[in-house]
């Protein structure tokens, strides 16, 4: 509720969103006039609610429109005092960062800051706040930070910025934003905690989840079964707070499902009920939590309330667009609470302070309650398997023979079947895998095609499996294909031979994910009987050593000049996941990155095959 007793402030919202920060300042006794929001999906949202005085201010004007092209002409000279907003983040993302690269200021939305100094210039207001993902100040070296300050420096503003996690601000959700704060020279402190270990003795204990949603839902609700796909019947079997990771050996399961670090944290993460959730994501996966401890998905009311909104906040969209709103925002009690610092400093100084402000000498503990929290996971999943006695109700039966023969049948490279005898119809391959000690060998042969059309030779070669797998530490595998797209088929068996021989679901789950994994799991790839520029880009992204990192295509093709965007193209119609700036703008000119030395080969794996970019220099 604004504070009646003073003038309201006058301020001017930009990259506005679902209105999060809006509606934390106007609590501490902003008024915003105007919001500026592209998204035509997020204006509606600021519209709906901006027709009463609750949220925002008197009649707030929503502009949905791009910042470089808003006309602050109108808001200039009728005391504008604050401007609040931060650019989106995506650039600067951990996202980003995984799908192959930052852009930064390279990327266009990293230069929408220039549209906010080209705004403060012609508005002049006292004070304004910047917020933006944690990461930004060490994304690219920190070159795109020093030249953001230096950007808001020649504007003629003083800067504070400062790392700080909403769950220390009264937000039921850990969340760690990047604020800044500009002034004319007079200086700005960050408030201490308002909650938390870190809060003065006067303070508040954390918001915990359970807290936060209570009121909301059935009160005798059940415990669910998952959200279904192949992982979700998991999820129950996960201790609250924990995530994928239950599953692994490091964290003293017996029948491990997952390598260590082959999803991120997010994956299977149930929240706790006794404390703050994990960051809510504005476009998560299928199985992307932070789920509710009854083994489902947040409503949206509940998002809401973990993210801070008032229950009346009206989210305008589909449950994704809701969602993706929410997940986007500013929680309005972290905004809260910069907003009444703010005001009690600078605008509407006060001599007694709600807020006290920190020291030189703070240090949040965050990071450090963070590991100490890692550590006591390895104590729940003892607790955890121990009552349950080692036992998961999940795992597939493991196959340990030392030698089978069967058919593989293939009506396309990924629609296939595996039979005991040779069947009469169908493009068929025929598979001997014969095991010694912890060497398992795979010979694969086409049946009945006249020699002149079988004449690819590929080995692939795996090892240091033995972490993961109970029998079985190298898999050697030679195979004869029709042509050089039917490499596909091949890895269609290692992944059959693999899967059934451990618990694991695909081989991704083995091998670990690209941008996480370590160096446990080894893979190597060469192609003989075809020298085509496809064969080669297989055989060079067939080598874990090429794969997960950005590379120069000079550096990848050499002398022989494979890296085309036809070839590019036809490689991701193979399910290759190869990357280059035309599938993933983040990616420089000129590089490419493979994610996997294998194509994605589980029918049920989201794959965006799209193209390189034709017509487009690589």
């Amino acid at each position: 509720m604004a504070d009646q007793g003073s003038k309201p402030i006058k301020t001017l919202s930009l990259f506005s969103g679902a209105g999060g920060l809006d509606i934390g300042f106007h609590q501490a006794g902003f008024e915003v006039v105007a919001a500026v929001e592209i998204e035509p999906q997020y204006a509606l949202t600021l519209d709906r609610n901006g027709r009463a005085d609750a949220y925002f201010g008197h009649d707030v004007r929503v502009h949905c429109e791009d910042i470089r092209e808003f006309d602050p002409s109108p808001y200039v000279g009728i005391g504008i005092e604050c401007v609040i907003g931060g650019p989106p983040c995506q650039t600067f993302s951990a996202a980003g960062r995984r799908s192959g690269g930052v852009l930064g200021l390279d990327d266009e939305r990293g230069q929408l800051f220039r549209a906010y100094i080209r705004i403060l210039d012609a508005i002049r207001p006292e004070v304004f706040v910047f917020e933006n993902v944690y990461g930004l100040p060490g994304a690219n070296g920190g070159g795109p930070w020093r030249e953001i300050i230096e950007g808001f420096s020649s504007a003629g503003y003083d800067l504070s910025a400062q790392v700080v996690d909403a769950a220390d601000y009264g937000t039921p959700q850990h969340r760690e934003r990047l604020v800044m704060v500009g002034t004319k020279g007079s200086g700005f402190r960050f408030p201490m905690p308002t909650h938390g270990p870190d809060a003065p003795p006067t303070g508040l204990p954390l918001v915990s989840a359970q807290e936060a949603l209570r009121g909301l839902g059935e009160p005798d609700e059940g415990y669910h079964a998952g959200p279904g796909g192949l992982y979700g019947h998991l999820l129950p079997l996960v201790p609250e707070g924990m995530n994928y990771s239950f599953f692994t050996r490091e964290m003293g399961h017996p029948e491990p499902i997952f390598a260590w670090r082959s999803k991120f944290h997010d994956f299977l993460h149930k929240a706790s009920p006794d404390e703050p959730v994990r960051t809510i994501k504005s476009k998560p996966g299928k199985f992307t939590g932070p789920f509710h401890w009854k083994n489902r998905h947040f409503t949206a009311a509940e998002l809401k309330r973990l993210q801070s909104f008032p229950d009346e906040y009206e989210v305008v969209g589909s449950y994704n667009k809701v969602l993706e709103q929410i997940g986007n925002s500013v929680p309005p009690a972290l905004a809260r609470s910069i907003a009444i610092s703010v005001k009690e400093q600078i605008l509407r100084p006060a001599a007694t302070l709600e807020l006290p402000l920190r020291g030189d000498d703070f240090v949040s503990t965050f990071r450090k309650r963070q590991r100490e929290r890692n550590k006591q996971f390895h104590e729940k999943a003892k607790a955890a398997l121990g009552d349950r006695h080692g036992k998961t109700g999940a795992a597939t039966a493991v196959d340990a023979r030392n030698h089978e023969t069967y058919f593989a049948v293939f009506d396309s490279p990924l629609d296939r079947s595996f039979h005991a005898q040779d069947p009469s119809v169908g493009l068929r391959s025929s598979v001997e895998t014969q095991r010694v000690g912890s060497h398992l060998s795979i010979l694969m042969k086409p049946v009945n095609t006249a020699p002149e059309h079988a004449a690819v030779d590929v080995t692939i070669e795996l090892t240091g499996l033995v972490k993961y797998m109970d029998h079985t530490d190298k898999v050697t595998m030679q195979a004869t294909v029709r042509s050089i797209a039917d490499v596909v088929s091949v890895w269609v068996v290692i992944e059959n031979e693999l899967v059934k021989r451990s618990r694991f679901f695909t081989l991704i789950d083995i091998y670990g994910h690209y941008a996480n994994r370590g160096d446990t799991v080894r893979v190597s790839t060469s192609v003989y009987g075809d020298h085509s520029p496809m064969a080669k880009l297989i055989e060079f992204f067939g080598s874990s050593e090429n794969c997960g990192v950005a590379a120069l295509t000079d550096v990848v093709q050499g002398d022989d000049r494979v890296v085309d965007i036809w070839t590019v193209d036809k490689l991701r119609d193979l399910r290759w996941d190869v990357r280059t700036k035309g599938t993933h703008p983040t990616l420089g000119r000129g590089e490419i990155l493979c994610t996997y030395p294998f194509p994605s080969i589980s029918l049920k794996a989201h794959f965006e095959k799209g193209q390189a970019g034709l017509g487009e220099a690589i």
